[in-house]
């Protein structure tokens, strides 16, 4: 019998059957959307300017307990709007080592069957992630000009 796939899982990534990665559990596709929800911006979704959390307003104040509480409120008003279907059974917020980031550790339950739990674990470290630095040696540079433009060089 053919796998049945519930959705794409995010960030993208190539699957194992040529297209992107799928999921094929609901507790796997909820997992992705949940930190999918938690490092979208809101105003970044084309047609939903409200979808996201507010942790890009927060991450560059100075990390304070107010500061987390304010991290964790927006956690929280994020899933209660989008995942209204799970509730959050533990919830920590902690700063991290890396500068102007946080680790989401939360515990969920679904709302139709609470029995069933899943843990997701995000860092907002991806959100402000230096560009990746390549070595650059300037004799791998090859310079072509042709007669049009070479008076420009």
């Amino acid at each position: 019998m053919a796998q049945k796939f519930i959705g794409v899982t995010l960030p993208l990534r190539l699957g194992q059957t040529g297209m992107f990665e799928q999921s094929t559990s609901v507790i796997q596709q909820v997992r992705s959307n949940f930190k999918n929800l938690i490092l979208t911006k809101k105003g970044e979704r084309l047609g939903h300017p409200d979808l996201g959390c507010d942790l890009w307003k927060i991450l560059f104040e100075p990390m304070t307990d107010d500061t987390l509480e304010r991290a964790r409120l927006a956690v929280v008003e994020a899933v209660d709007r989008w995942l209204p279907f799970i509730e959050l059974t533990d919830f920590q917020i902690t700063k991290s080592d890396a500068e102007n980031s946080l680790n989401i550790n939360c515990i969920y339950r679904f709302r139709s069957n609470p029995n069933v739990t899943d843990q997701v674990a995000i860092s907002t470290a991806a959100l402000g992630a230096p560009a990746v630095a390549f070595p650059f040696e300037p004799s791998s540079v090859v310079r072509t000009t042709t007669p049009r433009n070479r008076n420009r060089l």
